[in-house]
């Protein structure tokens, strides 16, 4: 096996699942328990403020990701 078997997608017939949205990164409170637009305030360091209740609470995933991780959640 090589590495152009590990990502060809028609060998792994997921072509039907394949969304171009799964890649667009999302940010979900924990606090808020919602997905936010969150606020970076320093472009040198790697944190996010929520901008509903101004905590650092936030998970950064892809938008698939935070679906499948907190689908109970979601609002």
């Amino acid at each position: 096996m090589n590495y152009k078997d590990l990502v060809n997608i028609d060998e792994f017939k997921k072509r039907e699942d394949f969304s171009l949205e799964r890649w667009d990164i999302s940010f979900y409170c924990k606090d808020c328990e919602k997905l936010v637009e969150a606020i970076r305030k320093n472009p040198n360091w790697y944190k996010f403020i929520c901008p509903l209740c101004n905590w650092w609470n936030i998970s950064i995933w892809t938008f698939e990701g935070i679906k499948e991780n907190y689908k109970n959640k979601i609002q």
